[in-house]
């Protein structure tokens, strides 16, 4: 009989304690990235408040630089349709493809890929314009880094390596079933760009409900943009003028754009309060398992 309680208790222990560790486990590592988010925020709020907005007639190269005016494509032909959307004239798509895995054991959402595409553009004031040049990023699902930490620093957007692009809704524009192909348009742009596939969803055991959603959105000739980034006069940037100002990513940082504009970014205090509570906990829980 003793033998017997003796047991159960010591399992119940077993179970107790791996379980603490993983909630040691998640407490630290949600920590850790709530403290990139609010870092990350922090370096945001702080860029802006050093770069007053400027008239673009005043904007001055070699120099980190914060804009608001309307796009103008950059001459006749320089846009493209939407992959997703279906939107003509665009100058800027910025997208995400997001998977819905249905199992027997597990139904989750997981980041399959996004990315930016664009062409060079003007953003033009009642003072002048300025060339926008952003190249081309993808983060695919055949390049195994589809969870990035700078993946969750836009709800409403894609934030990639050196980029940020922010709207104010990020909306699902085409949704497929299980084994469905794309729309045409859809699968071209999947087929011409590296890192990504456009074959049916293949995940081993899945029941119906798996799907994928394919998010959106554009910037067009009139919309209204702000930009914060690296003025530069360069003869070799991707402009059809040589010579003409251009604004892209800064040397070891980032470029910001929004339709909405740069003046109330969060400060990132609760996110850095919030992570190093909660690591700490974590911390507290690994160190109190392995060290007593």
């Amino acid at each position: 009989m003793l033998l017997s309680v003796s047991f159960a208790g010591g399992w119940v222990g077993s179970v107790l304690r791996e379980l603490a560790m993983w909630i040691g486990v998640l407490l630290l590592l949600a920590g850790c990235l709530s403290v990139y988010i609010g870092w990350k925020q922090r370096q945001k709020a702080m860029l802006v408040g050093e770069t007053p907005r400027s008239e673009i007639a005043d904007v001055q190269s070699s120099n980190v630089v914060r804009v608001r005016g309307t796009v103008v494509p950059n001459g006749e032909g320089s846009t493209f349709t939407s992959p997703i959307k279906g939107d003509p004239g665009s100058v800027l798509s910025a997208w995400e493809i997001d998977e819905l895995y249905d199992t027997p054991k597990t139904r989750s959402w997981e980041a399959a890929a996004c990315g930016v595409r664009s062409v060079p553009f003007y953003v033009e004031d009642e003072s002048g314009r300025v060339l926008v040049d952003i190249a081309d990023r993808t983060v695919g699902n055949d390049t195994d880094d589809t969870f990035t930490p700078a993946r969750v620093l836009e709800s409403n957007g894609v934030s990639v390596a050196g980029l940020r692009c922010s709207f104010d809704s990020f909306d699902v524009h085409v949704e497929t079933d299980y084994g469905e192909s794309p729309p045409p348009r859809v699968a071209e742009f999947i087929d011409a760009t590296d890192g990504l596939s456009a074959d049916p969803m293949a995940t081993g055991t899945v029941v119906d409900a798996s799907k994928r959603k394919y998010a959106e959105q554009t910037l067009q000739r009139g919309n209204t943009v702000s930009v914060l980034g690296y003025a530069t006069r360069d003869d070799s940037a991707r402009s059809t003028a040589s010579g003409d100002l251009t604004v892209a990513q800064p040397p070891d940082g980032t470029l910001h754009l929004s339709p909405s504009p740069f003046d109330d970014v969060r400060s990132g205090g609760g996110s850095l309060l919030f992570g190093l509570l909660t690591g700490t906990i974590g911390l507290g829980i690994l160190t109190a398992l392995f060290v007593l």
